[in-house]
């Protein structure tokens, strides 16, 4: 009795933390500066403007609402007019400032008699075939284990826990995905806290990716479901 009082009581603490998972990106908008006068103009930008912008005080855009910094050899998607089709499914996924570097997997569908579930990625990360890139549904599903102690399949999304802290701290974060030739590089903009009975596929029509893994530690009820838009091609 202890030690199920115990856990019970854990589960009631765990899900009250849910809440610090969920990040939706605010409106962006950029206020004109160049008509102020310089009076007006804080000369020490500090964390607030991009350091390359601090010898151009009247030209300089917020952090918040900056372009990301892409990665060496990568071009903002709307400058490539590529026409996405016919491409082949991810074999990799890598999220650097988490940490993340994983082989995709594509998921069975498995028969359970009365039902029917996509099977447990096992050690790896599982996309959801005929999503993403390529497909008729844009955006892609890719799922993994927050830790798996029972069944073994690993715990390759682990660290997708920290990805509201670091956008709620101004964090640009990165999601690269392989299809062999092609690279493509998508930014995180939201987060979000779904319990595993109410999570479909169209649980985030604006995004073109979502990662997803179980939570909270121990209970697993819930799905955090880290979502972002296509920026870059290489």
């Amino acid at each position: 009795m202890a030690s199920g009082g115990a856990y019970y009581a854990y589960t009631v603490n765990a899900k009250s933390n849910l809440e610090k998972m969920v990040y939706a990106e605010p409106l962006r908008s950029v206020e004109p500066i160049t008509a102020r006068r310089a009076s007006e103009v804080n000369f020490f930008p500090g964390k607030a403007v991009a350091e390359e912008s601090w010898n151009d005080l009247f030209g300089y855009e917020p952090l918040s609402v900056r372009q990301p910094r892409l990665l060496d050899g990568f071009t903002h998607i709307e400058e490539t007019g590529l026409m996405i089709s016919d491409m082949p499914p991810a074999t990799r996924i890598i999220v650097p400032v988490i940490g993340i570097d994983s082989v995709v997997s594509e998921l069975s569908i498995l028969d359970l008699g009365d039902t029917r579930h996509y099977e447990s990625p096992n050690n790896t990360v599982g996309h959801i075939p005929e999503t993403g890139i390529g497909s008729k549904s844009r955006t892609a599903w890719f799922f993994g284990h927050t830790e798996s102690p029972l069944s073994g399949e690993g715990s390759v999304f682990f660290n997708l826990q920290k990805v509201p802290a670091k956008l709620r701290d101004g964090e640009d974060v990165f999601i690269l995905t392989d299809h062999g030739d092609k690279q493509f590089l998508y930014r995180a903009t939201s987060s979000q806290v779904i319990h595993q009975d109410d999570l479909t596929l169209q649980a985030t029509p604006s995004s073109d990716i979502n990662l997803v893994a179980s939570v909270p530690r121990f209970v697993y009820d819930h799905r955090l479901v880290v979502s972002g838009k296509l920026v870059a091609l290489k």
